[in-house]
């Protein structure tokens, strides 16, 4: 609603209601007005109002994102170990609490250390894994094939296929792994 952005904008600003009208020269009743959106402003008003509160005429007009921004800090990222990998998962991507719906996708780094699987078993899961190397090489080996994917190099195991990945190398790997849709 214009009102409730045009109320944000101007206290963002630190100014009052009587401030507002009185530099663009209406009453403090018929700002109040606008602002719980008991009434729609006129053009020559928005324009008035555009220039006063220093923001582009179409900034008024501008929906609020439903979507929810999440940041992580790096260092309060969410870190697993599972008892069945080799590897600590570093989610990029929130954890889901009980009652959120399931994510498109999920995130997480994860470091593969010299000469070491990072799983005892094959893994198979209901959706795509996209892995792009940020450090070292890895063996990706997905059903009878191997695939060796290096630094900067990427690969995308379909859904349903038995995997497991190898480091062969004398130094630690690492990983950006993307599941889609999200198993967890």
């Amino acid at each position: 609603m214009i009102g409730k952005k045009i109320r944000s904008i101007r206290k963002s600003k630190d100014m009052t209601i009587v401030e507002l009208s009185d530099k663009i020269n209406v009453t403090s009743g018929y700002i109040s007005q606008i602002e719980r959106d008991l009434i729609s402003p006129s053009l020559a008003v928005l324009k008035r109002l555009s220039n006063t509160l220093d923001v582009p005429l179409s900034v008024l007009f501008l929906e609020e994102s439903s979507d929810n921004v999440v940041t992580i800090p790096h260092d309060e990222r969410t870190k697993i170990k599972l008892s069945n990998i080799n590897v600590e998962l570093e989610f990029i991507t929130p954890i889901l609490k009980n009652d959120e719906k399931k994510p498109e996708f999920e995130a997480f780094l994860f470091k593969l250390k010299p000469k070491t699987w990072a799983s005892n078993h094959c893994i198979t899961h209901e959706s795509k894994e996209y892995i792009y190397i940020i450090q070292g090489e890895i063996e990706c080996h997905v059903g009878e094939r191997t695939y060796i994917i290096s630094k900067g190099d990427s690969i995308i195991v379909p859904e349903n296929n038995n995997h497991m990945f190898y480091n062969r190398n004398d130094d630690i790997s690492e990983a950006l792994c993307i599941i889609s849709p999200s198993i967890h």
